[in-house]
């Protein structure tokens, strides 16, 4: 188990807290209703979360990484479409700390008081595991850039006051690729939603950008520097999402072993039977071995360590899998009753479910640190 320190432990408590009584019981509302959640969100900004990672001069709290973290595994027990919706606030706020100031106070105090929901944008059709194949292209036209091309499994995409999106700013290099913030206003902008199998709250789906017009100040950092510089957002991003999967699953654990401990079966606890014992000690080993990965991606992030990459990796592979297998022990241990919509499990399943998608490109990242780059399939 994570050592935490008082102040921490504190945030911990009541964060849980305030998640068990605001968060849960709406939780199956808004994945049935598929709307976003933004009376949730709103009750997160008040209390601060939305701004966790945003500096105080923008309304934020100007946490720390690993605070950060105790908060979303938090929320993440009693409502993983929130816990997702925050980390999008502070990793994409964090984004826009590289933009003009324009940009940092029209929407850093916004994001912060849970009014305004950015979207990231990277992956595309033939572009997920090698980002480096985007299309989406961004061509200078006096003072504007033109951007034309498709976004997919976009996080927010119909919900999003604004998209940072990364596109093609030099075609003739792989790596000429910048980051630009288009607001969401004016023609151009085509946005299909999907039905989702998990985080339905979030509202995600396909982006389209026909000949947008986008001003030239809106480039966030240095053109065609994009990666580099989203290096570090792009491992806080993975190990964050790896610890809101293990959120989800500690409560599915927690619930499951209450369960337990009451069922009878032939006349007594089900949890005096040595396979369901034996299944939970498992996984209870499982999920604190994997949070103990996450935790030092996290460290390593933070002290920008050269193979914080890697484990940036593994925290979010190792949490996604670890997740999916203890909900999907819990669901078992209710039998007939877990695959009802009358428990939350199904629910927890479909979610957690997500973080396994990236799986391919993280074995790829991890393979990368195991082999070396010459290894890479684009070397």
């Amino acid at each position: 188990m994570l050592e935490l320190n008082e102040e921490k432990r504190l945030i911990k408590k009541n964060v849980h807290d305030f998640a068990k009584k605001e968060l849960a019981p709406q939780a199956a509302h808004w994945d049935i209703s598929e709307e976003f959640p933004w009376e949730s969100v709103k009750k997160m900004a008040d209390i601060g979360l939305t701004g966790l990672r945003l500096p105080t001069a923008y309304g934020g709290a100007g946490a720390d990484l690993t605070t950060c973290a105790i908060a979303l595994e938090e929320v993440a027990r009693f409502d993983h479409s929130c816990a997702i919706i925050l980390c999008g606030c502070n990793i994409t706020g964090r984004v826009l700390l590289r933009a003009s100031e324009r940009i940092r106070e029209a929407f850093l105090r916004e994001i912060a008081k849970g009014k305004s929901i950015i979207a990231f944008g990277a992956t595309e059709p033939e572009a997920g595991s090698d980002i480096r194949a985007i299309r989406t292209v961004g061509k200078v036209h006096g003072d504007h850039y033109i951007v034309s091309g498709e976004k997919s499994m976009m996080t927010f995409a119909e919900v999003a006051q604004a998209f940072v999106v990364l596109v093609r700013t030099d075609v003739k290099r792989r790596e000429g690729i910048s980051c630009l913030l288009i607001e969401h206003k004016g023609p151009g902008i085509d946005i299909q939603r999907l039905q989702g199998f998990g985080w339905r709250a979030t509202q995600w789906g396909n982006v389209a950008f026909n000949e947008v017009k986008v001003p030239i100040e809106n480039l966030i950092g240095e053109k065609n520097n994009a990666l580099s510089m989203l290096k570090e957002t792009i491992q806080e991003q993975r190990a964050l999402t790896g610890i809101i999967a293990l959120g989800t699953a500690e409560e599915a654990l927690e619930e499951a072993v209450k369960y337990a401990k009451m069922r009878k079966v032939f006349g007594k606890p089900l949890g005096k039977f040595e396979g369901i014992q034996f299944m939970l000690a498992e996984d209870f080993t499982s999920l604190e071995a994997a949070r103990l990965v996450c935790y030092q991606a996290l460290s390593l992030i933070e002290k920008n360590a050269p193979e914080a990459s890697v484990w940036a990796a593994m925290a979010n592979l190792l949490g996604g899998e670890t997740a999916y297998q203890v909900v999907n022990d819990a669901m078992d241990v209710y039998g007939g009753l877990g695959y009802s919509r009358e428990l939350p499990f199904e629910r927890y399943l479909r979610d957690v479910k997500a973080t396994q998608i990236a799986n391919a490109t993280l074995k790829m990242e991890i393979g990368r640190g195991l082999f070396g780059k010459e290894f890479s399939p684009e070397a």
